[in-house]
């Protein structure tokens, strides 16, 4: 069962989403959303990541980031994310004993989860999962990204209208459920400013912070992104960024666009998910 509950760390509350296992827990899974969405982007219920991690003996988190949900005032930036991230896991820890834990991360969320696995605090966790990670934007998008700028005083921007954002977010139709563009309106939210400029400058930062991971990494791009580059290129010189990796499988998911977890495929995503994680544990 997935229950909404609320996180106390660092002065800040969160709210999240969790699914329990029936017995005790063999790993911590703790699922970050993207920009301009909320938790319940890893809940969609056709393919939702919760209960199908719970059923494999998992306790699976996905959690509101600061600036979001009940913590929507308090927007930071990506490197204090990550710091209060760490600080969830710690407390999440508290309950499930010294587990494994694997970060999952979508877009605005996948740079933040390879972030945390190059900081100094990595060795809290075991994998990071990450997709959706813009190495290189098209030319449209970093156009837009470019022309950003907030209002004095402006804590977030604008929710992007519906039909734009299903445009850049997806693949042809028949790679999604038409119903589910409904349920991505009711998790789209606002986009902190303060997080922003993390996102628009992926493709300066994220060759150092690749480069600096020792822990196992999934990376995965999908076959119709929209926002940024994808092809055997990209794919090489990810590969090349992470030959630190203890473990790198860096991929193309066919039939997706940039919401993977919101596909047809998206069940399937998210078993190559837990898949490699119960790999390493």
């Amino acid at each position: 069962m997935i229950a909404p509950i609320l996180i106390d760390v660092a002065g800040l509350r969160l709210s999240a989403l969790e699914a329990r296992p029936a017995g005790p827990a063999k790993g911590l899974v703790l699922a970050l959303h993207g920009g301009g969405y909320r938790a319940g982007y890893w809940d969609y219920p056709p393919n939702s990541l919760l209960p199908m991690a719970a059923a494999r003996g998992f306790h699976a988190v996905a959690v509101d980031r600061p600036g979001y949900g009940a913590a929507f005032d308090q927007t930071c930036g990506l490197a204090r994310q990550a710091e209060i991230v760490f600080d969830v896991i710690d407390h999440l820890k508290r309950g499930d004993g010294d587990v494994p834990v694997l970060v999952a991360g979508h877009s605005m969320g996948g740079i933040l989860a390879l972030m945390m696995a190059a900081s100094a605090r990595s060795p809290a966790i075991a994998a990071v999962d990450a997709c959706g990670v813009p190495l290189a934007f098209q030319p449209a998008m970093a156009k837009a990204l470019a022309a950003r700028r907030p209002q004095p005083g402006q804590t977030h921007y604008d929710a992007a209208p519906a039909s734009q954002g299903h445009m850049l977010f997806y693949g042809p139709q028949a790679t999604f459920d038409p119903a589910v563009l409904a349920y991505d309106d009711t998790i789209a939210a606002p986009v902190p400013v303060a997080e922003l400029p993390d996102g628009a400058a992926a493709p300066d930062t994220m060759p150092a912070v690749m480069a600096a991971i020792t822990m196992p990494v999934r990376l995965s791009f999908a076959a119709f992104e929209g926002a940024s580059v994808v092809d055997d290129a990209m794919v090489a010189r990810a590969r090349g960024w992470l030959a630190g990796s203890a473990r790198a499988e860096v991929r193309i998911q066919p039939d997706a666009g940039h919401n993977i977890s919101l596909h047809r495929v998206g069940a399937d995503f998210h078993r190559g998910v837990l898949n490699a994680f119960e790999a390493l544990i």
